[in-house]
């Protein structure tokens, strides 16, 4: 790129459109957080990289990526926009709103949060709990929410995590099905249907990962169903379509009801599920109230199974 006016003044404009494409990967998702078109981020940001004189973006088919130039920009001025926002919030009356936005996935939701959220509104009736659902963790940190459960491992700076509960797995089925490869021996789910998640985030537990626990042979597994949303996957396993690998947290109800059995035993990760929050913000009554009971249902979740 031709270094032209590179003396030229930066619009905070600019630089702000800059971080929020480069923390959301694409300028759609960026202009969708700013609450702006997507053509203010494409011409903040090429007027930005044309006052600097460096090109601050790849274009790839996937969205776009940093360059080194881009990536050391982010670095310098990402966490001063953080602290800015905080200090903004904390100069707005009504810190003390009992509304919370939880931000989780779809199927943590339907298999896990709407069975509780009763006995939580009982416990709690003042606060506003709204529960909004993303199967992505692209949005992590920089939506409106105040909680987030992420998918996969989201490790930020801006944001504290604490433990919602430990990864625990196994592989599930219909009663059927799972009676007949428990009676058959575990190593006979390698000639069974499988069903797949597709992770579309950092990635978590796998067939793969199960096998070779097992110490299984996992060459040429048959795939009989493969989705990127967990709440299909789980719903194929009910309907008998095949085996799906099950998280503790999200099946134990339906293990409870019958609806699912477990195939052999499960396997406990170093790799937990959290919740996280912005550092540096207090919490409001409310939304401590909510990491708590959130904390310690998610605990007891794995306790009584």
């Amino acid at each position: 790129m031709n270094k032209t006016n590179i003396k030229a003044e930066v619009s905070d404009t600019w630089l702000r459109a800059f971080v929020a494409a480069t923390r959301c990967g694409s300028f759609s998702a960026a202009a969708n957080h700013l609450g702006v078109g997507q053509s203010a981020i494409t011409h903040s940001v090429a007027r930005l990289e044309k006052a600097l004189g460096v090109r601050l973006f790849i274009r790839t088919s996937d969205g776009i990526l940093p360059t080194a130039q881009g990536a050391s920009l982010f670095e310098r001025i990402a966490q001063p926009y953080v602290e800015i926002d905080k200090a903004v919030d904390l100069a707005r009356p009504n810190q003390d709103d009992p509304s919370v936005t939880l931000s989780v996935s779809t199927s943590l939701a339907t298999y896990w949060l709407m069975r509780r959220l009763a006995k939580y509104k009982r416990e709690h009736p003042s606060v506003h709990l709204r529960i909004i659902t993303r199967d992505t963790d692209a949005s992590v940190g920089i939506d409106d929410a105040d909680l987030w459960i992420p998918l996969g491992n989201v490790d930020r700076a801006d944001l504290v995590a604490t433990r919602f509960c430990d990864e625990e797995v196994g592989a599930v089925a219909a009663p059927e099905i799972a009676e007949q490869i428990n009676r058959d021996g575990l190593q006979s789910i390698s000639k069974a249907r499988l069903i797949n998640l597709e992770q579309r985030f950092s990635a978590r537990f796998s067939w793969q990962m199960w096998f070779d626990h097992y110490d299984f042979e996992g060459d040429n597994l048959d795939i009989a169903y493969e989705s990127n949303d967990y709440s299909l996957v789980l719903q194929a396993a009910i309907d008998g379509e095949g085996v799906a690998i099950g998280w503790t947290h999200l099946v134990a109800d339906l293990l409870n009801d019958g609806k699912l059995v477990r195939v052999g035993g499960t396997i406990r990760t170093h790799n937990p599920f959290q919740i996280l929050y912005r550092k540096g913000l207090p919490l409001s009554e409310a939304t401590a109230s909510v990491l708590d009971w959130m904390t310690k249902q998610g605990q007891e979740t794995l306790s009584v199974d």
